[in-house]
């Protein structure tokens, strides 16, 4: 469901949603938004989320503790979730649901926002953020600068993982192909854990990493 309001109105709102209100500068977006708030600044657009879902939420924390065990293993990066603004530009402060900053750029990292592209963004699609996150954000993030960005399916059980020039699409989910990434060309992570996590736990699957 997508609703547009202005400041002020209220209205009562069950399932997904998003809320779009146009024309807000990144001033009033900073006054508007906390750690507890689920929303971004999208093209000068604030946008206001709705809960996740179960099985976003899965996908979420399953791959928040594997990339974070990985990058922590390795000294190769750090992970942020999405109450973590990723600042684009004064019309862009997008919240991806996950990205990954290689060490080489932690001077970047502020107390309250990344400054820049990260290196690597994930985006897990919603039936009320779909069109958000493959038509607005996605371009976005490969033309700022975004090396490589991953959009998971959890309707169609498919990763599709995008770089500026080309993308892969993984779309056989009992797959034991390992994904391939140029961010991080080591981190070995099977397709079918994605969609079988009750039968690959994290605990299991950090061992073949």
């Amino acid at each position: 469901m997508t609703v547009l309001l202005k400041f002020g109105e209220e209205k009562i709102l069950e399932g997904e949603y998003v809320i779009f209100q146009p024309d807000v500068s990144e001033e009033v977006f900073w006054e508007y938004v906390n750690e507890d708030s689920n929303c971004e600044l999208i093209n000068g657009v604030l946008v206001i989320h709705s809960p996740a879902s179960e099985e976003h939420e899965d996908i979420f924390s399953y791959l928040n503790a594997l990339f974070r065990l990985y990058l922590e293993k390795n000294n190769a990066g750090k992970i942020y979730g999405s109450r973590f603004v990723m600042k684009l530009s004064k019309k862009w402060n997008s919240e991806p649901d996950l990205f990954i900053v290689l060490p080489n750029n932690y001077s970047n990292i502020k107390e309250t926002y990344y400054e820049g592209p990260a290196d690597l963004v994930i985006e897990i699609l919603s039936k009320s953020t779909r069109e958000l996150d493959l038509e607005k954000k996605l371009p976005e993030f490969l033309r700022i600068g975004v090396k490589e960005v991953w959009i998971i399916d959890s309707q169609n059980k498919e990763l599709s993982i995008f770089h500026k020039n080309d993308n892969q699409v993984y779309k056989n989910y009992k797959s034991d192909e390992i994904v391939k990434s140029q961010v991080l060309p080591k981190f070995k992570f099977k397709i079918k854990w994605l969609w079988f996590r009750k039968e690959f736990p994290v605990v299991q699957v950090f061992q073949e990493l």
